[in-house]
């Protein structure tokens, strides 16, 4: 336990080192209590700031395009890590509450596109809690691009936190307008005309979960991938926005 709350006062030394606009620290006071989303933040000078841990455990904000999530998912789940600064408290759970800004979100629709409980339980014992936001994919469209600002709010149990690390964004969509970072990246695949539908009915096929998924041209896989998208828009007629029958070959 005292290796917890060293750890804690550590943490909110460094957020404070990060906040602090002239050359001191303020010093640390327990007796309050407050939260931050545990995020990575970047510095005026492009560095990264890992006051909680790892980019990657820890990430700026939170991003997907349901395409790449397999074509039978229907939602997806985020568990939001929330850190404590101050006293962890070994008896008693404690109530907080997260805000959705409106202002700050764009097409998300609260039990629509996504799932959260504005009540949250911060639970006894715990320097670092989370909160579980759902996204529902089924129900996006394949036009928009979501956004979903979440903020914490101050209340009874828990003061304001470090302005920066008041919120959260996530970030989504069903769109395939833009050429993925896979396709272009594909000397088999860029060589083709580019259409969103090609690109969903060969993640479809190929059950590529990898934005960035690179193929060197060695491997038979990427043909016979390719074969089968061929055949699909063979046996399936779709045209483009100008009425032309798309081939997914050309």
């Amino acid at each position: 336990m005292k290796k917890y709350i060293q750890f804690i006062i550590y943490a909110a030394l460094g957020l404070s080192l990060f906040s602090c606009k002239e050359d001191k620290l303020d010093l640390y006071d327990d007796t309050e209590s407050s939260l931050n989303f545990a995020k990575t933040l970047t510095d005026k000078n492009g560095n990264l700031l890992e006051i909680f841990g790892s980019e990657e455990d820890y990430p700026e904000n939170y991003s997907f395009n349901a395409h790449f999530l397999g074509s039978d998912a229907e939602e997806c789940t985020f568990d939001i890590p929330v850190r404590l600064s101050g006293r962890i408290d070994n008896d008693r759970d404690r109530e907080y509450r997260i805000r959705v800004n409106p202002e700050k979100s764009k097409f998300a629709v609260k039990d629509v596109h996504y799932s959260l409980d504005e009540t949250q339980i911060f639970h006894k014992g715990l320097y670092e809690d989370h909160v579980r936001v759902t996204i529902h994919t089924d129900a996006m469209d394949e036009t928009s691009s979501y956004k979903l600002h979440l903020e914490l709010v101050p209340n009874g149990n828990f003061t304001a936190g470090i302005s920066e690390y008041q919120y959260i964004e996530i970030l989504f969509t069903k769109n395939l307008e833009t050429p993925p970072a896979f396709w272009l990246n594909n000397n088999k695949l860029n060589k083709l005309t580019y259409h969103p539908k090609k690109c969903a009915v060969f993640l479809e096929i190929s059950g590529i979960k990898d934005p960035d998924w690179r193929d060197n041209g060695a491997t038979i896989q990427l043909d016979y991938w390719i074969s089968l998208a061929t055949q699909w828009f063979l046996e399936h007629e779709e045209y483009d926005e100008n009425g032309n029958r798309i081939y997914f070959n050309e």
